[in-house]
């Protein structure tokens, strides 16, 4: 038990001895004033045994108290169910004192004699019961009324139930208990581990299982309830938020496993469920020792710091406590938001924020020659499919282009270990964008072979909420009412959430040896159709009848399905069971390192002087069913 508990327990009791001792003095004043003529006779009958009278009360109430839970509710939350139980252990404790002076004022054979007490006056513990009742009810109810006087009417405050008796509950509800303005009044907790049931955290309750929960909220008149289980998959949060919403009960979430940075959680973090959180995965945890090692005081460089996956990363990156990080990113806007973040919520201030462009060679020249990076981790590159359609040079400058640029100065400067982020639409490309991140991949396996920095690729699908992505597409749409808009039924995606995603790449740094390229473990496809049906449901609206759903037909370079390991690769396990390695199977010849790195410079001479006829029978050697036609249709 806590420390500060045990004394509020304490000193309840005391308040409890002096109220149960007042109210029984005060009953006798009062049953002489009420009784003026037997004023003097009660207090010579019954003056020589007020001792014994007390002690026998003593006996009898406070243990009632106890067993009644009067020690073990938070009273700052008093409620009208809490007044009854009052009511009903003073007039229990008022009914057996009358019973047992009844008793004693029989003749009682004791020693060769008689003993026996006066007769009790029954109007005397009537009064005791209604003095000690009020009074109990001001020491109980004054914590609340003085609560609400202080910090507004109850009204606005929500009855809650938490899903979820571990650690991150017991958290959240102290902070509610704690923070004296909360929205929020701690009702119960649900937690499907057996041992925990009929117990109580913070003198809140572990009421029953998560299976109960309907019954649970309708019998203690919940208002919202709360998810307070970081490790929970995305099952089980689906599972609470649909089953919240068919009783019509608010549904909220704490963050998930990913997103607890520093093992805590807070009051503040308490949202809406979203669609991330119910397509959420297993939560997995990275191997913290060997990340530390590699990560601790070292200068860390970033690319495209600011974008979704990017920013992400940072706030990973900096559990490990590096000793400063570069943040390199080409808008403004999105470096100032994450420095800002960094440095204000984390406490983090060695932080070097560069606004420039991976392709600008002699900017990012200086940044390395500068900062001497250790470790870089390339998250920058356009990743739109149907706007790098329409704008090929950009794709393979930005994609391509920037990361030789990134890579040869990383080589120049010593850099330990280098990491791109690559995408599932590398693997037999249909697109430009796909096609120039696969030309990235072919030239940092090349310079593999080279001692020194080691250079590694994580590819991986979809990632949920990352900007200009399905999710935020799709919310943008359900909150303009509709229609949602899907370019084919059958189309389906991988998808993984961002913190999942920037913990595996984080993971993937100090695995290689140089030149591996890891895909990280993505599940099934999802369904775009599923997914779209979800969110919407997920809105309390009825897909096809509060939204509609519409389809426009596959964009230009865009795949029903796409894959994860091309035809000449096949997936082999790593020590790390979220990580696989894309081996080649030998089913394909491969050009030589000769031939890739001629190739490789012909595309970079040609698209920079708009050789595309050149450039695309180039990118055919390299990427043999790669369609022209596809980026060929803008100029038609």
């Amino acid at each position: 038990m806590r420390k500060s508990s045990a004394l509020k327990i304490i000193r309840l009791f005391i308040f409890d001895i002096l109220i149960v001792f007042s109210s029984f003095i005060i009953s006798f004043f009062l049953r002489g004033v009420i009784n003026v003529s037997a004023d003097t006779e009660v207090f010579s009958r019954y003056a020589n045994f007020i001792v014994f009278y007390v002690i026998v009360i003593f006996i009898i109430k406070l243990p009632l108290f106890a067993i009644f839970g009067m020690y073990r509710r938070v009273w700052k939350y008093a409620s009208v169910k809490d007044m009854v139980v009052i009511v009903e252990v003073s007039a229990l404790g008022n009914i057996i004192m009358g019973v047992v002076f009844y008793g004693l004022s029989q003749p009682v054979p004791w020693f060769g004699s008689t003993f026996s007490l006066p007769y009790f006056p029954r109007s005397i513990l009537v009064i005791d019961f209604l003095i000690s009742l009020l009074l109990i009810i001001i020491s109980r109810f004054s914590e609340r009324l003085f609560n609400e006087l202080k910090f507004g009417r109850p009204g606005i405050r929500k009855r809650v139930l938490i899903c979820g008796a571990g650690d991150a509950g017991e958290m959240i509800v102290r902070e509610m208990i704690r923070q004296r303005n909360s929205e929020y009044i701690p009702v119960g907790f649900l937690d499907d581990d057996v041992t925990k049931l009929k117990h109580q955290i913070h003198g809140v309750r572990v009421l029953d299982k998560i299976s109960q929960l309907e019954e649970v909220a309708q019998k203690y008149s919940i208002d919202e309830i709360i998810i307070a289980i970081p490790s929970a998959p995305g099952k089980l949060r689906k599972e609470i938020a649909f089953r919240a919403k068919e009783i019509g009960v608010a549904c909220k979430t704490l963050p998930s496993l990913y997103e607890v940075i520093d093992g805590k959680v807070y009051l503040y973090q308490v949202r809406d469920i979203d669609i991330e959180d119910i397509l959420g995965r297993i939560p997995i945890h990275i191997q913290t020792p060997a990340v530390l090692s590699e990560i601790k005081d070292k200068v860390i460089l970033i690319t495209g710091a600011g974008g979704s996956i990017g920013s992400e990363i940072c706030r990973q990156v900096i559990r490990f406590n590096p000793g400063k990080m570069v943040l390199v990113d080409n808008t403004e806007n999105n470096l100032f938001l994450i420095e800002q973040e960094l440095a204000n919520e984390f406490g983090f201030s060695s932080i070097v924020p560069c606004v420039a462009d991976i392709r600008d060679k002699e900017a990012m020249k200086s940044i390395f020659k500068k900062y001497k990076p250790f470790i870089v981790f390339h998250a920058a590159a356009y990743k739109h499919v149907a706007l790098m359609q329409l704008n090929p040079e950009a794709a393979i400058q930005n994609n391509f282009m920037g990361t030789k640029t990134i890579a040869k100065l990383a080589i120049d400067n010593n850099v330990s270990r280098f990491v791109m982020l690559s995408t599932d639409k590398a693997v037999n490309p249909k697109s430009i964008m796909g096609a120039s991140k696969l030309l990235a991949e072919k030239y940092l396996q090349g310079l593999s072979r080279i001692d020194g920095t080691k250079f590694m690729i994580v590819r991986f699908g979809n990632v949920l909420g990352s900007r200009g992505s399905v999710v935020p597409l799709f919310k943008e749409q359900i909150r303009a009412g509709g229609p949602i808009k899907i370019t084919h039924p059958d189309m389906k995606r991988y998808f993984m959430t961002i913190p999942e995603a920037a913990q595996l790449v984080i993971q993937s740094c100090v695995m290689g040896s140089g030149g591996e390229i890891y895909v990280l473990d993505m599940g099934e496809q999802l369904s775009i159709l599923d997914l779209a049906n979800n969110m919407i449901e997920l809105y309390g609206m009825v897909p096809g009848k509060d939204i509609e759903i519409v389809f426009t037909g596959p964009k230009h370079g865009e795949k029903l399905n796409e894959e994860l390991v091309a035809d000449n690769e096949v997936m082999v396990k790593t020590e790390f069971a979220y990580i696989f390695e894309a081996k080649n199977n030998g089913m394909a010849h491969d050009i030589t390192k000769e031939e890739l790195i001629n190739i490789l410079f012909s595309i970079e001479r040609e698209i920079q002087t708009y050789d595309y006829s050149n450039l695309f029978k180039d990118m055919r050697r390299v990427i043999p069913d790669f369609d022209e036609n596809e980026v060929w249709y803008r100029w038609d």
